[in-house]
């Protein structure tokens, strides 16, 4: 069975996923702590570094990281243009929380120059990360960005991004770039049965039917 340890990324989590002496990264958090994700990740050997979206505060240190471990960056095909501009699409919100996040969240993301990640594993919906070391299967969860995803690991864990956050309260994403597509990944997570959810941003918590938070 597989272990996962929550990494804090700076405002977000990364999660390092590690089973028979092979590991997978997932997110890689922001620059300002990138010498504690280093330290996090001595003597692991990190074969694949996913990045579940393509916000800032989830890909900063995947260039470092990559060069750092000598792993392979992975990303869904629709969110490579976040690489290069975070406000290349729009983000959207609704209510007060949700308005806040995005503001912040646009502020972070201003005159914020990333280095090119270059990934060169690109995952959908269905993919078996075995290749990797990893009894795990990549679920497209669009919504929060065109190619958000997660990650169900074994029979017993589901690592959402922010499909899901758990920030104010544990809820479908306060910013999102399509709601419908949004609220269809969340009901598809209420689906997964007993499994414990890890977010982007929040601490984990068992499944629930978030289908009850999306009206």
């Amino acid at each position: 069975m597989a272990e996962i340890i929550k990494i804090s990324g700076g405002g977000s989590n990364c999660y390092l996923v590690t089973e028979n002496g092979k590991s997978i990264l997932i997110d890689t958090g922001m620059k300002g702590k990138r010498n504690a994700i280093v330290k996090a990740l001595e003597g692991k050997n990190v074969t694949l570094i996913i990045l579940t979206h393509g916000h800032i505060d989830h890909v900063q240190n995947a260039a470092y990281l990559s060069k750092k471990l000598n792993a392979p960056v992975a990303i869904h095909r629709l969110d490579i243009p976040l690489l290069k501009d975070n406000l290349c699409r729009p983000m959207k919100s609704k209510g007060f929380p949700g308005n806040l996040v995005r503001f912040f969240s646009e502020q972070s993301a201003k005159g914020v120059k990333l280095e090119d990640s270059k990934p060169s594993v690109f995952l959908k919906d269905g993919d078996s990360l075995k290749p990797y070391g990893i009894d795990a299967t990549v679920i497209g969860l669009p919504g929060h960005t065109a190619g958000s995803i997660g990650i169900l690991v074994g029979k017993n864990d589901f690592i959402v991004g922010d499909a899901l956050m758990h920030m104010f309260t544990a809820s479908a994403s306060l910013l999102y770039e399509d709601r419908e597509q949004m609220i269809q990944s969340a009901k598809r997570i209420s689906k997964m049965g007993s499994r414990k959810i890890y977010f982007g941003h929040g601490a984990p918590v068992a499944n629930k039917q978030w289908v009850k938070r999306l009206s």
